[in-house]
């Protein structure tokens, strides 16, 4: 084992040490290693209350202020035991009193799932709080991630099991080389790939709620390199097999002895974001966006003046598409092209954490179809005269359902076709009309879709396996489940519609800088919707959720086609296959065919003409086919 022992050799005395440096003993670390509980509780832990919320009441995304300068305690404030040799403590952030995690009520339904070494937690004893703990996540940067997996292999043998038990069919984390492994300098060394990697793949959920980008892993390294004692000489956290004795790809820790966090300046600690709460069973739960000052912005820049239709000097570009026309019921933009570009998600250069989005629009008056708005489908997308068969003859391009849904249990179903082209392929899923209709439902952050062959699903251009492959003849059932909303998220929705008195443009979406995490790269600024998620059956046969913790929005029913790919979509409400009867929480599973809106009648005593002359389309019969609400030249 390293020693706490200074660069410059002299050793300071242990008590100027952390305790997170102090020196355990072999028997301590077995007892550590084995998950033993710690020192008996308090007699009367049971009863504790336990905060989870912030000083206002709300669950909230927060930065934290600069550590207390208070002396870390050896002692743990309910069993009163020394706390200074074991390896899951967590300091109060109040008195200072390094707390056992076996003492900790809030944690109590997870304190076997949290890692050695890991004391990134806002924590306040239940005395610095007056009766209520406070137990929540700190943000993770990916060298806090790589140091704990480094510190848990090192010190656990449980930790090094789970990595041999792991699956790796697809051989991501294959390796020649793996650990432990020993070269003469007491230090125990893994390889980044097969060790580190893997273990931080297994317990992706532990550390973040962020989809795995597709070079994550080299993040992992680039981690490692970038914070060893190579490139920091005076406090470089990790030892380079490759550089001492040319092993490539192993790793160790510089002082096996010290907690990552010890290794956090006065600025880093500064800058620390109380991202996460905790479920029951120890799963992360993201904290909302911080009300008050802190809501966020629809946009960034007063809005533009609406233009006085047909007079001349009014100039119309592909990002501004003008002003709606047409009667009520129509709800295209007046310019071509104007709903795909934008939609791929641009970075407000006035803000740091930006989107650019489209307003959403209310559903229009009649049956649930698939649209023919420029706001809904790419111009190239073919949507036959029933409404319900689509397919596109070349590459990916995206069509969306004239209807969507914000909250609730929805179901829809798409039956695979004969395609025009062998070469086919088919994306189908669910997207806001923000969703690049030149491009693949999945593409962007705004949709989520299941590819017909190889089998994957897809968002934000991130695909994994899923499911199985389907082709025609098969029928996919697609279930999508959005809690009921809170009024801060209804204002949120309401607050992205399009305003008829306004010209229909994108705006930019913002939260503030206070409100971003320092992983935000490539994350929108969007809520997530804690327990919605995305389900796909087959023939009636369910395939398990595909996707979870969407993005608040208003989700319309997408279907993506390439090379020919046919489908026809049946809204309901008679299934080929119905979904089951209710899901989350006893909630009614819907056909989307029930979002049809009646048109609005002309007084019985109006004439006919009076109601052409206002936009409004003659009543129909009962006996009349629906009206064409969204016919283009």
């Amino acid at each position: 084992m390293q020693s706490s022992e200074p660069l410059n050799g002299a050793a300071p005395p242990a008590a100027d040490l952390p305790p997170s440096a102090l020196p355990i003993t072999a028997s301590d670390r077995q007892a550590a290693e084995a998950s033993q509980p710690g020192d008996a509780l308090a007699s009367d832990i049971n009863n504790m209350q336990v905060d989870n919320s912030s000083d206002n009441g709300e669950d909230v995304v927060m930065k934290d202020k600069l550590l207390p300068k208070v002396k870390q305690v050896s002692k743990c404030v309910y069993c009163e035991s020394n706390s200074a040799e074991s390896l899951k403590t967590v300091p109060c952030l109040g008195c200072g009193s390094r707390c056992h995690i076996d003492c900790i009520k809030s944690a109590a339904g997870f304190r076997d799932k949290i890692l050695v070494g890991d004391d990134f937690f806002h924590f306040k004893c239940e005395k610095c709080t007056g009766g209520a703990e406070r137990f929540r996540r700190y943000h993770l940067s990916w060298v806090d991630v790589v140091h704990i997996t480094l510190f848990n292999l090192t010190h656990s043998p449980q930790a090094r099991a789970s990595r041999l038990r792991g699956s790796d069919a697809a051989g991501q984390f294959s390796s020649s080389e793996h650990g432990p492994q020993e070269y003469g300098d007491s230090r125990v060394y893994f390889h980044y790939k097969a060790d580190v990697a893997q273990f931080i793949d297994q317990h992706w959920g532990y550390f973040w709620t962020k989809p795995r980008g597709e070079t994550w892993v080299n993040s992992a390294s680039s981690a490692l390199s970038t914070n060893s004692t190579e490139n920091v000489p005076e406090d470089g956290r990790f030892e380079s097999g490759k550089a001492k004795y040319n092993k490539n790809g192993m790793w160790a820790l510089t002082d096996d002895l010290r907690f990552p966090s010890s290794y956090d300046s006065a600025q880093q600690q500064k800058t620390r974001t109380v991202m996460y709460s905790f479920a029951e069973d120890g799963s992360l739960v993201e904290l909302r966006a911080q009300a008050g000052n802190g809501r966020r912005k629809r946009r960034t820049d007063p809005a533009p003046k609406t233009p006085t239709p047909g007079v001349r000097g009014t100039k119309k570009s592909r990002n501004d598409p003008g002003t709606p026309t047409g009667s009520a019921l129509a709800y295209a933009t007046s310019a071509g092209g104007g709903a795909k570009r934008g939609a791929r998600g641009k970075r407000d250069k006035q803000s740091e954490w930006a989107i650019s989005m489209w307003p959403d629009i209310d559903n229009m008056p009649g049956p649930v179809h698939m649209s023919r708005e420029e706001t809904h489908a790419a111009a190239q997308f073919v949507i036959e005269s029933d409404r319900l068969t689509v397919w596109n003859d070349k590459g990916y391009r995206m069509a969306k359902a004239s209807h969507g849904v914000e909250q609730g249990a929805w179901y829809f179903e798409a039956q695979v076709l004969a395609p025009v082209r062998p070469e086919f392929n088919l994306r189908i899923g669910w997207s806001q009309i923000s969703g690049d209709l030149q491009a693949n439902c999945g593409y962007d952050v705004f949709s989520y879709s299941y590819r017909a062959k190889p089998c994957t699903r897809f968002h934000a251009a991130i695909g994994s396996p899923y499911g199985e492959d389907y082709g025609p003849g098969d029928t996919i059932g697609m279930l999508i489940y959005l809690p009921e909303l809170d009024s801060d998220e209804l204002l949120d929705l309401a607050d992205r519609k399009w305003r008829p008195s306004e010209r229909y443009r994108q705006f930019t979406y913002t939260r503030p800088e206070s409100q971003r995490p320092m992983y935000a790269d490539g994350i929108p600024p969007l809520p997530v919707l804690a327990g919605s998620e995305l389900v796909y059956f087959k023939n009636g046969k369910c395939l398990g959720p595909a996707f979870q913790k969407l993005y608040l929005g208003k989700y319309h029913p997408a279907i993506s086609s390439y090379m020919g790919g046919k489908v026809r979509v049946n809204f309901g409400p008679d299934f080929a296959f119905p979904p089951p009867a209710t899901w989350t929480d006893g909630t009614p599973i819907r056909p989307v065919s029930d979002l049809e809106v009646a048109a609005p009648k002309p007084p019985a005593d109006a004439p006919e003409d009076a109601a052409a002359a206002s936009g409004a389309a003659p009543a129909k019969s009962a006996s009349e086919p629906a009206p064409e609400l969204d016919v283009k030249p």
